[in-house]
């Protein structure tokens, strides 16, 4: 009798393990199997989801890359806790509440650093069961065009040495003769690492006394553009050769080899004409006029009137993100290393790294000028007072703020919605903004060309309502600076 009872027992336990192995593994954790590529600077998107789509919205939800109770990003009790997060990404990192919902618990990252690449990974607790997916991030940096020199010395062969610097991850080079062959197994090729962890380049191949063509081709082994350069070696470019016939038949050969290529193209755009379509070709007209409008210089009349309305402008410190660093006189902001201990004020941006103007207005014409330089990623403007400082905001004129974007590798756009992409030419070093308050008009000026880049029109705000300078930076290297006009507004444009 007991064993009978005891087998039933067993059946029983045995019967139930199904149910209860499906009711574990009743929704996992993806991440992606593509990794996620990236430049130094970009914003990205890791990611990740639950499946079957379930809501996410009560559940723990942590992303982390070397250590569980370090975490990129913790959601907790439906909120973000923030204190917990690791110094490094305060600031930088969102989830979607609304993707929440449907199970998406993707990762926005901005300002994404070198250091920062490597497997992330998503974690999701609902109280009785957790799971984990993973995402590579690859952060690449493409490096400078290479530049190919002559290299010789007395009683040695004459060489070809092909340099190329700032690179992530290691590039590869690949050596072509004149007739695509490749000849990169005569080359040698040696790297080294620099700083911040990128790398330079130098190969070099042994050439002979004939005519030939070398391509140098350095490319990153992530699919990202390349960079390629040529160099004509002619059969008289050794030494004992004077350095003026040398010059003169590497000119000649240049010149020379441009011209098929100069018919052909010509003769592309020719047909390419005689295939437009009269809309087409008006559509087209339309656009190239709206470009050209955009690109004209302002004439020093109106360029000096516009300057006349310059104020002095400051950063207000209660206004700075905590990882900001202002000036003492607050005429410069940069992204700091850490998060500084300051209160969490209504006034003070908690999240974007931004920082308003002390100084507000509400009449008249304003004009201020700011130091871009080699900054590569910026956002500057106006905001109105009642515009939203809290949590990740969206810039746009709909949330009260009238900004352009200047981003890594040449990114230029107004943060309309949708954006605005503008000529990449116009990106300026000396940022003019100009501010009609009546008019409801705010525009943007390349300083040092005198060049019109964008206008905000019908701008929307209650009247007698306090608009502010804002400023956003999220690169170390470089300050704004705010900076006074120069006395002498049109001679360095002429």
């Amino acid at each position: 009798m007991k064993l009978r009872f005891l087998g039933r027992t067993c059946l029983i336990v045995l019967s139930l393990l199904p149910a209860v192995s499906t009711q574990r593994g009743g929704w996992r954790v993806v991440g992606s199997d593509q990794p996620v590529i990236a430049e130094p600077g970009d914003d990205v998107i890791l990611p990740c989801h639950i499946s079957p789509r379930v809501s996410a919205v009560d559940m723990e939800v942590r992303w982390y890359r070397d250590r569980f109770d370090t975490p990129v990003h913790l959601y907790l009790n439906q909120r973000d806790q923030l204190s917990r997060q690791d110094s490094d990404y305060r600031g930088r990192t969102a989830l979607s509440p609304s993707a929440l919902e449907t199970g998406d618990i993707s990762l926005r990252l901005r300002y994404i650093r070198p250091s920062e690449r490597g497997v992330y990974t998503c974690f999701a607790d609902d109280g009785s069961q957790y799971e984990e997916g993973q995402t590579e991030v690859i952060v690449a940096a493409l490096g400078t065009q290479p530049s190919i020199s002559m290299d010789s010395t007395q009683g040695e062969q004459t060489r070809l040495v092909c340099r190329s610097e700032g690179w992530d991850p290691e590039p590869e080079v690949i050596w072509r003769d004149r007739n695509g062959n490749d000849v990169t197994s005569l080359s040698n090729t040696t790297l080294l690492r620099v700083s911040q962890g990128l790398r330079s380049v130098s190969s070099y191949i042994k050439i002979k006394q004939q005519s030939n063509v070398f391509s140098c081709l350095v490319r990153s082994k992530t699919p990202k553009p390349d960079w390629k350069s040529k160099l004509h070696i002619s059969s008289d470019f050794f030494p004992g050769v004077s350095g003026w016939m040398v010059a003169f038949f590497l000119t000649l050969a240049l010149s020379i080899g441009a011209i098929p290529l100069l018919v052909i193209q010509w003769r592309r755009m020719d047909a390419m004409e005689r295939k437009l379509e009269p809309m087409a070709a008006l559509y087209l007209y339309q656009n190239l006029r709206k470009e050209l409008e955009s690109m004209r210089q302002i004439p020093k009349s109106e360029w000096k009137w516009i300057r006349s309305s310059a104020v002095d402008v400051t950063l207000d410190h209660d206004t700075a993100q905590p990882r900001l660093i202002l000036s003492a006189e607050g005429k410069r902001v940069r992204l700091g290393e850490t998060r500084q201990d300051l209160p969490d004020t209504p006034e003070r941006f908690d999240h974007r790294l931004c920082v308003l103007g002390r100084e507000s207005f509400t009449s008249g014409r304003r004009y201020w000028q700011v130091q871009v330089g080699e900054n590569t990623a910026w956002i500057l403007g106006v905001s109105r007072m009642s515009a939203p400082r809290k949590g990740w905001i969206s810039m746009t004129p709909q949330r009260g703020y009238w900004t352009v974007e200047g981003w890594s590798g040449g990114e230029f756009t107004a943060l309309t919605d949708p954006e605005t992409p503008l000529p990449r030419s116009l990106k300026p070093q000396k940022l003019g903004v100009y501010l009609d308050y009546e008019e409801g008009q705010l525009s943007f000026y390349n300083v040092e060309t005198r060049s019109h880049i964008y206008t905000f029109t019908d701008m929307e705000f209650n009247p007698n309502e306090k608009l502010y300078p804002f400023f956003c930076t999220g690169y170390r290297n470089t300050d704004l600076v705010l900076e006074s006009p120069d006395p002498d507004p049109v001679s360095a444009a002429d």
